[in-house]
């Protein structure tokens, strides 16, 4: 197989793949997820002519001059829902929310009256519609105004359930299974690892990020360093997207490849891609479900997880924006020239008057663990790239909302 871009590795994950099947989730339960179908109004909103503030509700053609005194017949609440009638020379008085009396075509509000013993008087002269909520003015009855992929908002939930919806059709969260290999791996909570083992933290890292873009994730157990072992693993999962981590390479005691080429058959799509950290990872599909084969280093997990897996699990809940937003950042200290793959390097960004500043950490290594667990932003380091000096900007992908909302501040 050839070794491909990550363009092409992730086009390629993206047309292999279609939204997850659509389930009905209650109002509560809707924030954030994507409409699996457009929604069409019920009735119009508002339902009838009512009073856009409190005041009093009259024929806007009875007052010529301010100061004009009109009897009040009438007190109409919100809630109402009788029908009152008013007469040319009349008003009612009327509060928010509360349905128009027929013969009313304008609304003074309170502010703009003095109470008198014959009534009200009315202080500016009104026009025509002036505080008046209109019937079908926010929603027409039939109108489609939530369409299908729409990620939804609380605003929106308010809306639903003003036509009277108490749940809606949203696409499927993904069930994410994630394996970790390695005869080395004891679970974390364990201790003390004995000498020549290590904790297993992709596992957990893995699911934590997972289950951040929407994913229900079932950690399973480390796989032992066994061919035969492992594609029965693979041959028993049945969750929408299988994720592993390590055995991806081509060392005597890696198993993965084989195994996913046994389960996968011609549906195994890739094996290397031309990224830094992570040139090993492994994508496959059986039928439906997607097959992820990361490599072991927690780094070369974590950042291969960001750039392809997390993308995958968003389109598969039918979202659209499935790439993390990236802007500009000065660096504040020089960069290094880029090597033979893309490289995506780990660094912090903070906010200074002059705009965002990023800080390339110099620890690198796909085994740094130190590179990932403070990074909140990954710089692209194209393949061949020149050195860079201090200042110059570069790219960066914001890994946490805090650097988005220009929160964020050096550490110390």
């Amino acid at each position: 197989m050839n070794v491909l871009s990550v363009e092409e590795a992730r086009a390629l994950i993206l047309r292999a793949l279609s939204p997850l099947s659509t389930e009905i989730e209650a109002l509560v339960a809707l924030q954030g997820r994507v409409l699996g179908a457009s929604i069409e109004s019920r009735w119009s909103l508002p339902a009838w002519d009512n009073s856009a503030m409190d005041g009093y509700a009259l024929r806007a053609d009875t007052v010529k001059t301010p100061g004009t005194i009109l009897p009040v017949v009438h007190h109409i609440a919100a809630g109402d829902g009788r029908t009152y009638h008013l007469q040319a020379g009349q008003a009612a008085r009327i509060f928010t929310g509360a349905l128009m009396p027929e013969g009313a075509d304008a609304v003074v509000i309170q502010e703009n009256t003095n109470q008198t013993p014959e009534g009200v008087a009315i202080l500016s002269v009104p026009v025509v519609g002036q505080n008046i909520r209109r019937a079908g003015s926010d929603v027409a009855a039939g109108e489609c105004y939530l369409p299908r992929g729409r990620v939804i908002t609380p605003g929106d939930i308010s809306l639903l359930a003003s036509q009277g919806y108490e749940s809606a059709p949203v696409f499927r969260r993904p069930q994410v299974t994630i394996m970790t290999t390695g005869n080395e791996l004891c679970p974390p909570g364990s201790g003390r690892p004995a000498r020549g083992q290590l904790i297993d933290g992709n596992s957990v890292a893995i699911a934590a990020a997972a289950h951040a873009c929407g994913a229900h994730t079932t950690v399973l157990p480390p796989l032992p360093d066994n061919a035969a072992a492992t594609i029965a693993a693979f041959e028993a999962v049945e969750s929408d997207v299988v994720v592993t981590t390590g055995g991806a390479s081509v060392g005597d005691h890696d198993h993965v490849r084989a195994a996913l080429l046994t389960v996968c058959g011609d549906s195994l799509k890739f094996w290397k891609v031309a990224v830094k950290p992570g040139k090993p990872i492994i994508f496959g599909k059986r039928g439906e479900q997607l097959f992820f084969g990361l490599p072991g280093n927690p780094v070369s997990a974590l950042v291969t997880f960001e750039v392809f897996v997390r993308p995958a699990l968003l389109a598969l809940q039918g979202q659209t924006q499935i790439l993390r937003q990236k802007f500009m950042a000065a660096l504040a200290s020089p960069l290094r020239a880029g090597g033979g793959r893309d490289e995506y390097r780990r660094g912090q960004c903070w906010n200074t008057d002059a705009g965002p500043v990023v800080r390339v950490y110099e620890k690198q290594s796909s085994g740094a663990l130190s590179s990932i667990a403070g990074a909140d932003v990954l710089v692209r380091v194209p393949r061949g790239a020149p050195a860079l000096p201090k200042g110059n900007l570069v790219e960066a992908t914001a890994l946490s909302d805090a650097v988005l909302q220009g929160s964020f501040k050096e550490s110390t």
